[in-house]
């Protein structure tokens, strides 16, 4: 069955950004056959009038954690608490209104707080009595529990406990310490609510027009069954998953991609970023958490099996750590091989210049959040107060990826910032340092980039022979002001709709379970 589309707009992206928007659409079940103007339009089966509805490329978010996001939308939120008080009064107020032996939270970020640092063990137990709680931090790389839970961790065997001046465990884990609490707390987590949680996050992404996710699994964070769920689940959006370990068979064996958010270092928040300047209250430089020989030799063997790879790098030594494992990756099997992978470097921060013009003769994407920018970002921000006013101008420099021709794919990291893709857009044009881009160009990493890393050669633009995945929203995004005022009207994947209610596609009998297609 063919559906003719006729809208306000159509921006196709992938070409020209000056040239005139279509107004149609012909789509023939999951491609797109057709692209043009009104008065040309070919026969169609059926015709759906989009009236003032604008069409773009569907979003992917090319970094995301989507089980906690769905656990999140039920959790605690943590993100705008201004003091560890406000932490325990949220806590004390989601305990007295829930059933749920176990509580999460996230977003806690305690720089700035009064008190100097986050809540204790103790506080927790006693704002959520008899509970089982864990409040992850903004950056996911550390997090805080309740007494009872830090009582059954083996604590003098975990690197990352932090301790008071008499050496008692104050309940702030950090990376290693961080990662054996949250496989406490998730084996108390029934897996019907992991599911729920999955399914909702999955709704939520597609009703902000996002028809693709990179789910990030990690051994340390929600653990390898939830990897295989996700690589192996019929969801409301597409899903990819990574898997981030330095082991290639682990991945492939269960259907996984290599890496992702493969940890090379830590977070700027943690303080265990790996940087050559010195950092932080304590004044460190972070840590590697791999060897480079072994980091070298994964990017080989998965170069060979002409793999796309990923690593997370926040820090310069870091990113110099996988940009030379990279390149060693190239001079064992060709440039044109490692070019082929499309290897990604999630996040990458902290760059020199000469890193990312290293990065873009390799062909590596750059995995990356505007986000990060506008949150912390900016002469007044954690940037600014770690490594100076200079340093922050020039963290997350969007420009000169751009500038080196680096291709670049936006995702949130949710968690650690929300799913939001527009936001992720407006962020990226008004980068706190000036190294920001245009806003065309912005789409398109937020919804090309995301394919171009995932191999997806056949989705993306809106032309002819490409499967059909796009947005539909209620004004035109590169006339709008406030791109948050945009609201989505339909989302479509391979020609279904996800999120919406345009009748472009009838449920197909194996998909009704989720409830998410419109009635035709």
């Amino acid at each position: 069955m063919t559906t003719l589309l006729v809208a306000a707009g159509v921006h196709a992206l992938g070409g020209d950004p000056n040239a005139e928007p279509s107004r149609a659409v012909l789509v023939d079940g999951d491609r797109i056959a057709w692209v043009g103007s009104v008065e040309a339009t070919p026969t169609a089966d059926r015709t759906v009038d989009l009236g003032g509805g604008w069409v773009t490329p569907a979003f992917v978010d090319a970094h995301v954690h989507a089980t906690a996001t769905g656990l999140a939308l039920d959790g605690v939120a943590l993100a705008t608490a201004s003091s560890a008080a406000e932490v325990l009064d949220r806590l004390r107020h989601h305990a007295a209104g829930s059933n749920s032996a176990v509580i999460l939270g996230y977003g806690w970020d305690d720089f700035g707080w009064p008190e100097g640092g986050p809540p204790t063990a103790e506080q927790i137990s006693q704002a959520a009595p008899g509970r089982t709680v864990l409040l992850s931090r903004v950056d996911a790389h550390s997090c805080l529990v309740d007494a009872d839970s830090l009582s059954r961790l083996p604590l003098q065997t975990l690197a990352g406990v932090v301790r008071d001046e008499e050496g008692t465990p104050t309940g702030w884990l950090q990376e290693a310490a961080s990662e054996a609490a949250l496989a406490v707390v998730r084996e108390r987590i029934p897996g019907a609510q992991l599911q729920a949680a999955r399914i909702a996050a999955c709704r939520a992404a597609a009703s902000l027009g996002i028809g693709s996710l990179h789910e990030m699994g990690h051994p340390g964070l929600w653990g390898l069954d939830d990897a295989r769920a996700w690589a192996t689940g019929d969801w409301p959006v597409e899903v990819h998953t990574w898997w981030a370990q330095l082991d290639l068979a682990a991945a492939t064996d269960n259907g996984l991609r290599p890496g992702g958010d493969l940890f090379l270092d830590g977070s700027i928040g943690s303080g265990t970023a790996a940087t050559s300047a010195a950092y932080g209250p304590a004044g460190g430089h972070g840590e590697l958490f791999h060897d480079s020989e072994a980091v070298a030799d994964w990017f080989a063997e998965c170069t060979a099996a002409g793999l796309g790879a990923g690593v997370h790098t926040i820090g310069d030594r870091a990113i110099e750590q996988a940009v030379t494992a990279i390149e060693a990756a190239a001079t064992a099997h060709g440039l044109d091989a490692v070019r082929r992978c499309r290897h990604r470097i999630e996040h990458v921060e902290l760059p020199t210049r000469r890193h990312v013009q290293r990065m873009a003769h390799l062909g590596v994407v750059a995995s990356v959040q505007p986000a990060f920018d506008a949150t912390w970002g900016g002469d007044q921000g954690l940037y600014a107060a770690r490594f100076g006013v200079e340093a922050a101008r020039h963290s997350n420099p969007l420009a000169w990826f751009s500038q080196e021709g680096v291709a670049m794919a936006f995702g949130s990291d949710s968690t650690v910032t929300p799913l939001d893709p527009w936001g992720g857009v407006a962020a990226a044009t008004h980068h706190l340092g000036g190294l920001g881009m245009p806003r065309s160009a912005a789409l398109t990493a937020h919804t090309l980039g995301g394919r171009h890393v995932a191999g997806q050669d056949d989705v993306g633009p809106l032309v002819v022979g490409q499967r059909a995945d796009f947005a539909v929203w209620d004004a035109d995004p590169f006339a709008t002001q406030d791109l948050h005022a945009l609201a989505c009207l339909a989302t479509v994947v391979a020609g279904d709709v996800r999120h919406g209610d345009l009748a472009l596609a009838a449920p197909r009998a194996d998909r009704t379970d989720h409830g998410f297609f419109a009635t035709p």
